[in-house]
């Protein structure tokens, strides 16, 4: 793109700026979702819908807006996301309930959404010979971001300033993108400079097994990925430890990887790179989920950091690289396929799944004890005396629902300060050792698809090799 108007430089720098702002409210509602148990009385599972909708949301809008790029214009979409960012923002500081939290998670997703369906594509156009290795390098602003933001986060909460601090700070780099996307020029997708038309991308997509196979692959991956890293702030902070660092360091730790995953890439295949990746996932998650120490907390998400630091960005170049007649449409269901599954599925199950096992770290008598007091005690709210009860009368073991709202609602004090002190330890104590033990339940899907992958190294070294493979795909795209 030399001598024309077109700067490849900018316009990477503001696609890395536009991804940051996508970490940032990443990092800022994964912050937040602790405070928004005790100021508006959610639960895991309502906390879990807010977290999946700004997954879920996203998804649905790759998929919109994908097809768009070279119909309504890459600039355009972009200052659509900054919009959306904006009005998101301002619906979770403003919000009174759940339902403008949510409506506010999933405004922020749309433009994240937008985000991803362009600066996929733009970057992919502008290294057209390094798409892995730039797409990785575009893609370490997600870690890094949420490094930035998680620290950002941590510094408001040290400030004991209100939660929404950690909300507005999303317009910090939202406001860069749009100053440095304001006057850029775009160039046409990769494939629309090709000649190729969306008809085109729909049709590729159609008949392209490896596509749908991978489609698939994404959702397991992705919510390996994000499912963990929304929840594990809300979980290591019940148990005492500042999980926005724990969360912090896990994508210092993948921004670091990605820095570096041209280096990786050029000696080591995609496929060998995802197979290896995914087995250290699932050796993390099954270490986090007994972890019982600080320490222990601290080396397993460490090596769950390790294992997916590059598998997001690598599956999409993947994809690029082995099914480029698919253009912007096929990265924009690559990215879509796995924040549907993590919004829809892996987020908000994993909170059912928390709220499930909540009693399980629990003493019976200890709740039991206390419960008996609230029961016995006149003036309470009717809905924490019959929780209360329902606690009390249980034969056996302790009712989850009823356990967890109970203790949620005494913690936040609707019987009295004297026992919100004594609630709090058994809440905490319950959220961090059921949070925990939900990540377990992901473990199989990561050994899965390691042994997948392990059947497409197989596969590529019986065809000649990974390199003679995107060759072909190449060779193949220009043919038709």
């Amino acid at each position: 793109m030399e001598g024309s108007d077109i700067r490849p430089g900018r316009l990477f720098l503001g696609s890395c700026t536009a991804i940051t702002a996508l970490a940032f409210s990443f990092a800022a509602l994964s912050a937040v979702m602790y405070q928004l148990k005790s100021e508006f009385l959610l639960d895991n599972a309502q906390v879990g819908l807010i977290g999946g909708a700004g997954l879920w949301g996203m998804a649905i809008s790759q998929i919109s807006f994908s097809p768009l790029c070279d119909l309504v214009g890459m600039r355009n979409l972009m200052r659509f996301a900054l919009v959306g960012h904006v009005a998101g923002v301002a619906l979770f500081v403003f919000a009174p309930g759940f339902e403008t939290l949510f409506i506010g998670a999933l405004v922020l997703a749309i433009a994240n959404g937008v985000i991803e369906a362009v600066c996929n594509p733009l970057t992919a156009t502008l290294f057209p010979d390094r798409k892995a290795g730039m797409l990785n390098r575009m893609h370490l602003w997600f870690p890094g971001g949420i490094v930035l933001g998680g620290l950002a986060a941590w510094l408001i909460d040290l400030g004991h300033l209100d939660w929404r601090a950690k909300m507005l700070m999303v317009l910090v780099p939202a406001a860069g993108y749009g100053i440095i996307f304001l006057r850029e020029k775009f160039p046409p997708t990769e494939a629309a400079a090709a000649g190729h038309k969306v008809s085109d991308s729909f049709k590729a997509v159609a008949t392209s097994p490896l596509l749908w196979a991978f489609l698939g692959l994404m959702a397991i991956t992705m919510s390996l990925e994000l499912g963990p890293n929304r929840w594990i702030p809300a979980v290591l902070q019940a148990g005492g430890l500042p999980g926005i660092l724990v969360l912090v360091m896990i994508n210092g730790v993948m921004a670091i990887t990605r820095a570096n995953a041209h280096a990786i890439l050029s000696r080591v295949s995609p496929p060998v790179v995802l197979m290896v990746s995914t087995g250290v996932v699932g050796l993390g998650l099954l270490g986090l989920s007994y972890a019982t120490t600080a320490t222990v907390t601290v080396a397993t998400a460490l090596v769950f950091a390790i294992g997916i630091a590059i598998v997001w960005p690598t599956m999409m170049g993947f994809v690029a690289e082995r099914t480029p007649r698919t253009g912007a449409l096929g990265l924009g269901l690559m990215a879509a396929a796995g924040s549907l599954a993590v919004g829809l599925v892996t987020t908000p199950l994993l909170g059912q799944i928390a709220d499930e096992h909540l009693p399980d770290a629990l003493s019976k008598p200890a709740v039991v004890a206390l419960a008996s007091q609230v029961a016995a005690s006149p003036g309470k709210p009717a809905t924490l005396v019959a929780d209360a009860q329902a606690v009390v009368a249980a034969p056996g073991a302790l009712p989850a629902k009823a356990t967890g709202d109970f203790l949620r609602r005494t913690a936040a004090g609707e019987a009295g300060a004297d026992l919100a002190k004594q609630a709090q330890p058994l809440l905490d104590a319950g959220e961090n050792h059921s949070g925990l033990l939900s990540f377990r339940y992901l473990v199989p899907f990561a050994f899965f698809v390691c042994l997948v992958f392990g059947l497409v190294v197989l596969s590529d070294r019986r065809a000649g090799g990974y390199a003679a493979q995107v060759a072909k795909a190449r060779l193949a795209g220009a043919a038709e």
